[in-house]
């Protein structure tokens, strides 16, 4: 169900990647009017944003390996949805 979604959504959005990942500070910019529009009249676009946990990028396929694998971690050991992912981000717990 959650995949189907997801695929609505992307076919829904045209696959564009940048308004799903852009920070809520950078939709306020100018330049990104476009996609602070989108996102206030796209529900399918505040979904992906939501479900959003972050970017992995494609260097090499063993960085790429050990960043995918890092991301799942830390969606595993978060345990508040709102958190984001970024290279070498670590879930704190709650006793820190």
């Amino acid at each position: 169900m959650l995949l189907e979604t997801i695929n609505r959504c992307m076919l829904e959005i045209n696959f564009r990647r940048e308004p799903i990942y852009l920070p809520d500070e950078s939709l306020k910019e100018p330049r990104y009017a476009r996609y602070r529009h989108a996102v206030n009249r796209m529900p399918s676009l505040r979904t992906l944003r939501r479900l959003f946990i972050g970017r992995v990028s494609h260097r090499t396929p063993e960085q790429w390996r050990e960043d995918v694998t890092d991301l799942l971690r830390f969606n595993v050991e978060a345990t508040d949805d709102d958190l984001k992912w970024s290279k070498g981000s670590r879930v704190k717990d709650s006793t820190s």
